[in-house]
């Protein structure tokens, strides 16, 4: 029967508070499962307990089902009562070890997920490269979905850019059954509230529908359904669908338009980078400038456009870890404990374990769980030095500091560009690499690339336009940098 074995691995705390009631206390406790039979796993009622004449009092767990509880016994009636407090704080103690466990178990369970739908997303984006017609894309998507989801037939309907006429792509359904099932209440529904909708058909059909929508509107519909011998389909399942659908129809979009697949891959990384940039308020937004920061040091350290992708998607990339950290720690207003800062420094670990299973280039994972490293060996999570860590990671290092100085915290305003610099250089052969420095400091003085990060951030701080060029004159000479 269910006990609080079966979620508390580590019980010792439980068995010291067993002991303790029995030095302190002179009383018997020992733990029952639902049914109230005794766990012997934690202790049993010792032999020598009297039968007869026992005063006990018991104590629920409080979870999320009966695992039962703490019988206290003892002969005499006031021992009970006198250890009343102390069994209560014990109970209160146990029931928060039993809450963080289904915490941490929650954690897994999204990390798990994240896992899969980032793998599904990879995966298809693997088997459509090269692929230029949009009913040959939108069938391979629409099958390995299906299948994903475990439905039992599906379409996708999108209207084509040129006469506005339905392209109809279907799974295991005729013309007939797709026009006779587009007209149903769900679809107008879907339509009228703009994402994703779980429900059921005329007929009891369990149904999932989301409308591709781009800026300019609804373009079309995904549908899958599955027959009603079989189980409706869940909240996970609509969810995932509708992570594929907003991933997908840039794609989508690109083909009607442009006959091209470059933004897939790229618009489920930024999507996902939001998703986590949005467990913190005050990081909306931190990815896509990391990333975009990036790609302009590593254009003007003269690396090759498709090298420039890889590092902006690991720029996307290097702060999914934070899936795995409490939101009370990240959005914590006042200064971390020893403890939260050991739980901040698992994120860079974590993107990697997130990422590594999904066979991405080590062009994109190991910058990504490698940008809170230093050039002196000092960073985390592995202690790399500069040159054990990848280069690209010390770009992203760099803009990753760069926009967090230059961003609003909790605990302080925004910094001004020359500040961040100036810290920035401080920490240049020991945090940072001489020659990523020099090459942001370019993009700041170079007016064009100036005007990227401004279209990044328009809010970025500075004295004046004057005072920002003499700074970054004086720094690129005390840096021995040449001119542009």
């Amino acid at each position: 029967m269910p006990n609080i074995t079966d979620y508390i691995i580590d019980t010792s705390y439980i068995k010291q508070v067993i002991e303790n009631l029995k030095n302190i206390y002179n009383i018997n406790g020992y733990i029952i499962d639902s049914e109230g039979n005794v766990v012997e796993d934690i202790v049993l009622m010792p032999d020598d307990l009297p039968t007869d004449n026992l005063f006990k009092g018991f104590y629920q767990f409080e979870f999320i089902e009966d695992i039962g509880g703490l019988m206290c016994a003892s002969p005499d009636e006031i021992a009970i009562s006198n250890a009343d407090w102390f069994i209560k704080s014990s109970i209160t103690a146990i029931n928060l070890l039993l809450q963080r466990e289904l915490e941490i178990q929650q954690m897994s369970k999204e990390i798990i997920e994240l896992s899969e739908q980032i793998n599904f997303l990879f995966n298809l984006a693997k088997k459509v490269t090269g692929v230029k017609k949009l009913h040959e894309f939108c069938e391979i998507s629409l099958t390995d979905i299906v299948k994903k989801i475990e439905a039992d037939s599906g379409f996708i309907i999108v209207k084509d850019s040129q006469n506005n006429e339905d392209i109809v792509i279907p799974y295991n359904l005729s013309a007939d059954e797709v026009i006779n099932i587009k007209n149903q209440e769900i679809f107008n529904l879907a339509l009228k509230k703009k994402e994703a909708i779980l429900s059921k058909l005329n007929n009891g059909i369990s149904a999932i529908v989301s409308p591709i929508n781009i800026k300019d509107g609804i373009i079309g519909f995904m549908a899958f359904f599955r027959k009603q011998d079989k189980r409706f389909f869940t909240a996970y399942e609509k969810k995932l669908v509708s992570i594929i659908d907003n991933s997908i129809t840039a794609t989508i979009e690109t083909l009607r338009l442009y006959d091209s697949l470059k933004e897939l891959y790229l618009n489920t990384v930024k999507a996902l980078a939001a998703a986590i940039d949005a467990k913190d308020p005050y990081t909306h937004g931190h990815s896509f400038r990391v990333a975009k920061y990036s790609m302009a040091i590593a254009k003007k350290m003269g690396f090759e456009k498709d090298t420039i992708a890889d590092i902006e998607i690991a720029g996307y990339m290097h702060d999914i870890g934070k899936i795995g950290i409490l939101d009370s720690v990240l959005n914590k207003p006042g200064k971390l404990t020893d403890k939260e800062y050991e739980e901040i420094q698992k994120h860079p670990h974590i993107t990697y374990k997130i990422l590594e299973p999904i066979k991405l280039p080590d062009n994109i994972v190991l910058p990504a769980s490698q940008h809170h490293e230093k050039i002196n060996g000092t960073g985390y999570p592995y202690g790399l030095t500069g040159e054990e860590m990848h280069e690209f990671a010390k770009i992203i290092a760099v803009a990753d500091v760069f926009d967090a100085l230059t961003s609003d915290r909790i605990y302080r305003p925004a910094m001004t560009i020359e500040k961040a610099l100036t810290i920035i250089a401080d920490g240049i052969n020991k945090e940072f690499d001489g020659k990523v420095v020099a090459a942001l400091i370019e993009v700041i003085r170079d007016v064009d690339s100036m005007n990227e990060l401004e279209n990044i951030r328009r809010d970025l701080k500075f004295s004046d336009i004057q005072i920002l060029n003499k700074f970054l004159e004086a720094i690129t000479e005390r840096l021995m940098l040449p001119n542009l």
